[in-house]
């Protein structure tokens, strides 16, 4: 069922604008926790999943539980704590004592956010502690297959000869495919009808169905449909093109560079963790990313594996959040910004 909550664009920069403030500030290097890296851990370590069982995030974190746990001779166990776009798991772990017992594997470019920050159960000034990047999805620009257009120039035309009449679908405003064919609006000057779901899977069926004709996905769930010809595939965001897609031209291809936007990973923990307990997780992080049997396993999701150490990390998603908040605010300027059709 399509989501009839009115979504509007100052609210999506309130969120985003809360969300970098936290990793803007977050004081993840600064000394303030009690644990110390001699004996950690001393006893089971919980990486929270902020989203579904079964999901990439989940996965992703369950893969680097079984790493750590044999590295560091401990229990390192995943507690999904679901809700609010992930809002839920987040807070848990901003709330939680900063002594590296309690981690997450945050998801971006967007979801790091809290609903509102008027509304947020967790102060953003003070909330997280960056380790260190896992890596990235990239997406997929879809249609459908009675849309006639077979590349991403292709389809600015046919918006451009019907203005407002094309519709794009994405789980709701201020997620990642929402803001990427609102860039892509933006980029190319075209008009596009902009129309909410509660989920991918919904969006994926009217697709299919033709009921819209384009959106951005990651590659792992446009796969099958691509390939069984449900769906046409116009171009992904990664910088080169993918094995599983070879046929399948990059946004810079394409000549729309400033569309290649990927899902990211990282691991975080509360705000204000000790040094050494950071170095120590890095080093176990950046070793778990290098083993053969993690980055094959991470490849089967369609993550790339791209480490960064914690500074870099926190500087990677500042820069991040501070594109999507000017994303938000030219939306501000839009007369109709976040247009939309329901039912």
């Amino acid at each position: 069922m399509r989501d009839s909550t009115s979504n509007t664009a100052a609210s999506v920069r309130r969120s985003l604008s809360a969300g970098a403030v936290c990793l803007l500030l977050a004081s993840s290097l600064v000394p303030g926790g009690t644990a110390t890296a001699a004996g950690y851990p001393e006893r089971p370590v919980t990486i929270v999943s902020a989203f579904p069982a079964g999901g990439i995030v989940d996965v992703i974190a369950r893969r680097l539980a079984q790493n750590f746990s044999e590295r560091f001779k401990q229990s390192f166990i995943v507690e999904n704590r679901v809700g609010a776009a992930g809002s839920i798991g987040y807070s848990a772990v901003a709330r939680a004592a900063p002594d590296g017992y309690t981690l997450v594997v945050a998801s971006g470019p967007t979801t790091m956010a809290p609903p509102g920050s008027a509304t947020a159960s967790w102060q953003p000034q003070t909330a997280f502690s960056a380790i260190g990047m896992i890596g990235t999805i990239p997406q997929a620009i879809i249609a459908s297959q009675g849309l006639p257009a077979r590349t991403l120039p292709e389809l600015v035309d046919v918006a451009r000869a019907r203005p407002g009449q094309l519709n794009y679908g994405s789980a709701g405003a201020g997620t990642t495919p929402f803001f990427t064919m609102e860039l892509l609006k933006s980029q190319q000057k075209i008009d596009l009808t902009h129309v909410p779901y509660r989920g991918q899977p919904e969006v994926m069926t009217d697709l299919v169905r033709g009921e819209i004709g384009v959106t951005a996905m990651t590659v792992p769930l446009v796969l099958q449909q691509v390939q069984s010809g449900k769906i046409k595939a116009l171009a992904v965001t990664s910088p080169a093109r993918l094995a599983s897609l070879p046929e399948v031209p990059t946004v810079a291809e394409a000549g729309m560079p400033g569309l290649a936007i990927s899902n990211w990973f990282a691991l975080m923990g509360p705000a204000k963790l000790p040094p050494d307990v950071v170095a120590a997780l890095a080093r176990a992080l950046s070793d778990a990313l290098a083993a053969p049997e993690v980055r094959a396993g991470f490849a089967e999701l369609g993550l790339i594996v791209q480490p960064a150490p914690p500074d870099e990390t926190l500087g990677f998603v500042q820069a991040d959040l501070a594109r999507w908040i000017a994303m938000s605010r030219s939306l501000d300027g839009d007369p109709h910004p976040l247009k939309e059709t329901r039912k």
